[in-house]
């Protein structure tokens, strides 16, 4: 079976609450509760290919049935060049009500030329959610 085929999700898809973009994710040791650490749509740079140290994304889904695939993706607005950055995870429902709480980081960051990218949250092949990221050339 192919990895795609193996990380379709059974049953119903997850339902996003929240898609937010980040320099950094903290999780307090003794309650797990997240902060959100400069949060932003943009970014700026001087020159291209531009470089970005490091993009952070909190999300959180509900609606899930037991171990469901997750994948981060951003890529240029309309898919032509490969992703920026592909991440996969997986979230586990214990009950549909409940809330999974997800962090993902991605470090080294090539941005090829300023424009509007997608920043996208799936389960095998449905989009659950999508957000714009601006890149934009400093002083442009």
């Amino acid at each position: 079976m192919a990895e795609e085929e193996q990380r379709e999700p059974t049953g119903i898809v997850p339902y996003a609450l929240a898609l937010v973009v980040c320099d950094l994710i903290w999780r307090d040791p003794s309650t797990h509760k997240p902060t959100i650490l400069g949060c932003f749509s943009a970014i700026t740079a001087a020159a291209f290919p531009a470089k970005h140290p490091l993009m952070c994304v909190f999300a959180a889904i509900t609606d899930g049935h037991g171990k469901v695939p997750i994948d981060l993706r951003l890529t240029d607005v309309d898919e032509e060049r490969l992703p920026i950055f592909e991440l996969k995870g997986e979230a586990v429902f214990t009950d549909p009500r409940a809330v999974v709480e997800i962090d993902f980081a991605a470090g080294n960051l090539v941005f090829p030329t300023p424009g509007e990218y997608r920043l996208q949250l799936r389960s095998g092949s449905h989009l659950i959610m999508e957000r714009r990221i601006s890149v934009l050339k400093a002083g442009g």
